[in-house]
Parts: C-alpha cells; structure tokens; sequence
C-alpha cells in the first residue's frame, strides 16, 4: 500500500513540473514507473526498518494492545516523513532541477530565517499539505485494515525460520533486488536505467532515497581517462602572456550578482514581449559592454555561484562549498587582487551568515563583510530575506566612496527571489509578466539604475571594471528554449568597463567559470593561478561551458554534449535542434568524440586536484 502511495505521489510530482519534463509518452512512463518502483522499494524498507524488525521478531508480545498502538503510529510516522519529502520536492524540485539530497539540510544550516521561509512554504503552498494530509489519512486507514493477529499454525521455531528468511528479503530490497556480491547496490545512476531523455531522471528516483544515499560524505576516486601527460590536453592553471609588456593596471573591480537573473528576462537576447523587456537599464549596460548571446551559468543554486565566479571552481554532484574539499587551498579573486594592494569586500543584504557567504568571503581573502546588520535599518527588512535591494545599493554605493583605491568589491542582490515581493510603494510600478519573478527583476533593474547614477560621477568610476552575471536562472520559463538543459543555465554575464575601450560582443560562449580568469586578463595580471574557466578576452583560450543536473553537460559552439561521468548520454546542435530532439552521435561522430575527449580531461583534472588539494598555484 505503501509503494502505492509513492508511486501516486511520483505522478503529483510530475504534475507540478510539467513545464520541466514536458508530454511523456505511454512506453516512456511505462519504463519510468517500473524503475521508480525499484527505487521505492529501496525507500520503504529503509523508512521502516523499525517496523518490520519489531514485526518480524517472535513473541506474543505483538499482540498486546499497546504495542499494536506503538507499531502502528510507528508506521504512521516514518512513512508520512518519507512521503512528506516527495511532496515539498513537488514544489522544491523548480528552484534546483533535481531531487533534494543530503547536502540540501546542511545548506538549510546555512540560512538564518529558516522559521520565516518555512512559514511562507506553507502558506504559499498550502495545496502541497492538503495532498499531504491526505496521504496521512490513507496511512491511518491502512493501519486499520490490516491488524496483525496471532496465528495458532506457526510455532516459535518456524516464526525464527521465517524470520531469518525475511533478512535476506530485506537485504536483496535494499540492494535493489540484487544480492550477487559482483554487483554494486542500486544507486543514484541507475536511474538512467529507465529513461530515454536524462532529464526525466528525478522522476524515476523519489526523494526518501536521494537523502538516504547521500548520508555521510563519500570518498571519491581518482579518475583516470587519460594516462598520458594530461596537462598538454587540458590544464586549469593560467599563465600570464610572455609576449604583453603592458604593467599591470590597478583598477576597481566590482562584481554584481543578481537572484535569478534569467536571459529569458532580457530584451536583448529574448525579443519575446511576452517574458522579455524586463531589466531595461541592465539590457542599456550590457549593450555598451562585452557580453555573448550564449552564457551561461555552471549551477542551479545561489551557494554555488560565488565559488564559480570569484574562484573560478565549479560545483557538481554538490554544492562545492559543503563538499570535504571546501577546506582545500584554493585562489580567489578577493585574494589575488588583495595580495596586489586591493582592498576587498563583500556585500549581502540577509542576516549575516546566511547561506554561509559570510564564512567563505573570509576564506577567499574578503576583508570587510557588509550584511544586514552593517546596514542597520530594520525599517527596510523585507520581511523574509534581508534588506531591499534600493537602499541596500544605495548604502553600498556610499560605502564604495570611503574605500581607497584599488578595490574589489562584490555585492549579491536577493529582492528577486521567492515570494516575489516588491516594496509596498512600488507596487504595480513595474511590468507583471507570466510569473512573479519578472516584477521583483524590474524593481531589481531600477535599485541598479538607481546605484549607479549614485556612483557615476564619482572619480574612481572611470577606473573600474563592473561584472554582471545571476547567481543562476530562475525556477519559471515561459518559451521552450529556456525549459531544455541549455536553456536552465542561460543567464546574461557581461563586462562593462567604461574606461577601457573593449569589444562590445562575442560570438563565442562565456560561463561563471570564465569570470576571475577575464578580470584578471583585464588587470594584465602577472603571476600564474588556477582557474577551470578560461579568459574570454584571449582569443587563444579554449571556448566551453560545463554545468551538472543529474548528468554533465558539456557546451561548445553550438554543440551540447551530455556525459555521466563515463559515456555520452546525447549529443545535440542546440541552435538549429531548440528543443534538443535530434541525437547527433551518429550522424557526426567526429565533433561528438572530440567534446566527450575534453570533457574526460576536464572531470579528471577537476576530480583529481580536489582529491590531491591542488588548487592553487605554488
């Protein structure tokens, strides 16, 4: 009863990310519900293990009033946990393309107003309970129609037999059916098992197990694709040009990242008046700056974006930041530039320690942290995540004039996030588009306009180089081409710089990754650093973009490879195929060979230098 419990609540979570797995057909769920049944066999043995043990051993005991009690609200309680997981994923499953895992409770650690954000999910989404409690009442109703009662056949002997037999059944179930001691328990990557299309993973796998999977910390291995020398195929460390004698220029260095800044947003890529035109200053800036039509974000989720950005490191099966090489050495902008003289900083308008930024700026060379409690104001508390993005700028653009020069500050926007709100004196000031996000980017567009006429005439505007990028897209799409696995990560990043006079666009791809090897670039940096992004400015670096969901994703010209760390999964022209319907493996196996031969070399020296903590360059 119970795994047909989960496997309804699998078509619930179909049902509210339909936009995300588009039309199934008939065989397709037909092979999906089947796995996804292996899967929720693993989840309710490992959900009621208790039960069962307290079942299964002999005695009479079992039969006593209050220990039928005991069991039944036993398994009352561990099933609707479980279920309860399936249902807040329904909802959660939009903001980070991916069952939640262990490493999502230790970013919920990270949050200061976990009471505040819990509230609103219930209020928010309070069809998401209603299910629940349904599914409740169903658990109740099981408990009272099956009752355990005393047989007067068995004897004690044979209850031990069976007892024991029922082991091995427990065991085999919670292998995935298997006991052969050559193969491996059923884990996460089974799940492609069953789906022709790898985004249509999540619905295979149910979120009971993904938690249970991911307990503990576990020890990678070292990958080993290539035997040659493998820095002359792919090398993250960055050397600065023997042939450029121009000294090293000392400029400001501001980045801005933006919540959920997606290009869907934007009129300049996206002419869709329907969910275009929303960010028109920033649309005005980045046309006067170097920017791409095709970039990209590396992740799904803000904790991963400043790794990516400032320290040019990539997050994949988790979040970098709460990995075990979080600890590893690493170079990051703050640092580099304050090793040059620069002072550094970082603003955020949430609670200070929220997200964890506070602690890793430190770790990356931050000197001054400004958060909500620098700001001081509680008058301009949104209520739910920090301090609005106007005066938050505002108070950061005053800020900017105390600093001496050279500096590098970073600034993170947070206003155009879930629930969406603006400022009660500007509402219905700014366009409402097919989701809420679009009215909080437009009040975010304006609290920018409005920071830099604050700054523009200031004497050290001129000097600095200002980098735009979002933290990652939003959880809503409107056109097709922002629903398939491209589409999730494009976001605009752009360099505006105004007293340098630069190409104002590029054809080639950019990525986050690509953010503090440029600016370096800009600077005419001199020493060598390590970074898996590349230089965007040097028309010699390698042109790509990688980002994880379930599987790798690997972007080169206009060409998408999808890999699972050990095959390619697809291979797709994402400009002429929009939709990414039309499997190009066979037909050009050429292109696809050479991309699956860069990734191999980028995982293995990614993975191999966070095991061997080399991230910096001695």
């Amino acid at each position: 009863m119970v795994l047909l419990l989960f496997s309804l609540s699998r078509v619930v979570f179909y049902s509210f990310n339909t936009d995300f797995f588009g039309p199934i057909l008939k065989i397709d769920w037909r092979s999906i519900l089947i796995g996804g049944f292996r899967f929720d066999v693993v989840s309710v043995l490992y959900l009621n293990i208790p039960y069962i043990l307290l079942q299964i051993i002999p005695g009479n005991f079992k039969y006593i009033s209050f220990f039928k009690a005991f069991s039944n609200i036993l398994f009352v309680f561990t099933n609707s946990v479980g279920i309860l997981a399936n249902c807040i994923d329904s909802i959660y499953f939009q903001f980070n393309l991916r069952r939640s895992t262990w490493a999502t409770f230790e970013e919920l650690n990270n949050i200061n107003n976990k009471t505040e954000l819990f509230t609103s999910f219930i209020f928010r989404y309070w069809y998401v309970w209603v299910i629940w409690i349904f599914y409740v009442f169903v658990l109740f109703k099981i408990v009272k129609i099956f009752k355990a009662k005393k047989s007067q056949t068995f004897s004690n002997h044979v209850h031990f037999d069976l007892a024991f037999v029922s082991v091995f059944i427990i065991l085999a179930g919670l292998r995935g059916g298997d006991l052969r001691h050559a193969t491996r328990p059923i884990g996460l990557n089974h799940a492609g098992e069953y789906v022709k299309d790898p985004n249509q993973i999540a619905l295979v796998l149910n979120t009971p197990f993904t938690i249970f999977k991911t307990l503990g910390k576990k020890k990678e291995s070292k990958i080993s694709f290539y035997k040659e020398d493998l820095e002359k195929i792919y090398s993250p460390i960055h050397f600065p040009d023997s042939l450029n004698n121009e000294p090293f220029k000392p400029m400001n260095v501001v980045v801005i990242i933006i919540e959920s800044y997606t290009e869907e947003a934007s009129a300049v890529v996206n002419k869709n008046p329907l969910s275009g035109g929303f960010t028109p200053f920033l649309d005005s800036l980045r046309l006067n700056s170097f920017y791409s039509e095709n970039s990209f974000a590396n992740g799904k989720k803000s904790i991963e974006a400043i790794p990516t950005i400032l320290c040019g490191i990539p997050s994949f099966q988790e979040p970098f930041v709460l990995s075990q090489y979080a600890i590893n050495k690493l170079n990051g902008l703050p640092e580099l530039l304050k090793n040059e003289g620069y002072h550094t900083s970082f603003f955020h308008g949430a609670a200070n320690g929220s997200m964890g930024f506070q602690a890793f700026s430190n770790l990356i060379g931050v000197d001054y942290y400004f958060g909500k409690n620098e700001f001081g104001d509680e008058q301009q508390y949104d209520g739910m995540w920090g301090i609005w993005d106007e005066p938050f700028l505002q108070f950061m653009a005053k800020k900017l004039n105390t600093f001496p020069q050279p500096f590098q500050s970073t600034v993170f926007t947070l206003s155009s996030h879930d629930p969406f709100k603006v400022p009660a004196k500007y509402k219905n000031k700014f366009r409402k588009g097919p989701h809420p996000i679009y009215e909080t980017l437009g009040y975010t567009d304006m609290a920018i306009r409005k920071f830099f006429e604050k700054i523009r005439n200031e004497p050290w505007f001129k000097n600095t180089i200002f980098v735009f990028s979002a933290d990652h897209t939003s959880s809503h799409a409107t056109l097709p081409t922002y629903k398939q696995s491209v589409g999730w990560f494009r976001v605009p990043i752009f360099f505006y710089a105004p007293g340098l006079s630069i190409e104002k666009k590029s054809e080639n791809s950019i990525q986050q990754l690509d953010v503090l090897p440029s600016v370096l670039g800009l600077l005419n940096y001199k020493k060598p650093f390590l970074a898996f992004g590349n230089n965007v400015f040097n028309t010699k670096s390698p042109i790509f973009v990688i980002n994880h969901f379930g599987n790798y994703q690997w972007i080169s010209g206009n060409y998408v490879l999808k890999f699972d760390g050990e095959k390619t999964t697809g291979f797709y022209n994402f400009v002429d195929d929009l939709i990414l319907k039309k499997d190009l493996s066979v037909k050009e196996p050429l292109v696809k060979n050479k991309l699956e031969h860069d990734i191999k070399a980028f995982l293995q020296q990614y993975q191999n230098r966070m095991l061997d903590n080399r991230l910096i360059v001695k």
